[in-house]
């Protein structure tokens, strides 16, 4: 064998095994913390959490794109290329006003790795609502022209400090609401009284019930308000 053929074959040899070298490496995406539970909080409450994303492959990592479950959480991430190694962090705002009970929310990480290319972290935890609405909605069902009918809302403090009510309005001129008292001690209770008289025009009812109170990060309540009209 010549020494040209030589030099040709291990030169052949060495780009084959650097081909293939490259083909292995990839890039793997590690999370610190996959599941983060943030225990019990007040409802309106704004959280605020870091998480560190990792390249532990052997080639660049790119993060294409992050997605959160709903309005609630915000993703922000220091940079969208990782290399090998190295780490980057990924910011998450959490706004809790509009929950209560258990919540468990996620944000999707999207990337380049080959073997998890959408990686999901979740946040999780109670949060206690101080004034608690029920029902949630209103159904008012049907509801007949010339007539009305009387619905109530219950409100009742949950938390550990009196609450005041400031207000209870709607934008519907179908609606008038009353209640009996404006402050609520820890675990009292009270009623709005809700009273509906459709118009001749209406064919239906559709608005909501705003509650104005001086729960810190939480001043006002909205309640939906639905039904039909009949003749």
């Amino acid at each position: 064998m010549t020494r040209s053929v030589l030099s040709t074959l291990v030169l052949a040899i060495f780009m084959t095994l650097a081909a293939t070298l490259q083909a292995l490496a990839t890039p793997i995406l590690s999370v610190d913390k996959p599941v983060l539970n943030f225990g019990t909080i007040s409802q309106g409450k704004k959280l605020n959490f870091a998480f560190k994303l990792t390249n532990n492959g052997d080639s660049p990592l790119s993060i294409t794109r992050t997605r959160t479950s709903c309005g609630c959480t915000v993703a922000h991430i220091s940079t969208n290329s990782i290399a090998p190694g190295k780490s980057a962090e990924l910011k998450i705002t959490f706004d809790s006003s509009n929950f209560g009970g258990k919540v468990s929310k996620t944000i999707t990480v999207e990337s380049n790795d080959p073997e998890a290319p959408s990686t999901t972290i979740t946040i999780k935890g109670i949060i206690n609502e101080d004034l608690v609405v029920t029902p949630r909605q209103l159904n008012l069902g049907q509801t007949h022209i010339g007539s009305s009918k009387e619905v109530s809302v219950t409100l009742e403090n949950n938390g550990t400090r009196a609450i005041k009510i400031l207000s209870v309005t709607t934008p519907m001129p179908q609606v008038k609401v009353s209640l009996s008292r404006n402050a609520l001690k820890p675990g009292e209770r009270l009623q709005i009284s809700v009273k509906v008289s459709p118009r001749p025009e209406d064919r239906f009812l559709s608005g909501f019930l705003v509650v104005a109170t001086d729960i810190p990060g939480k001043p006002e309540i909205t309640v939906p308000l639905y039904g039909s009209v009949a003749k």
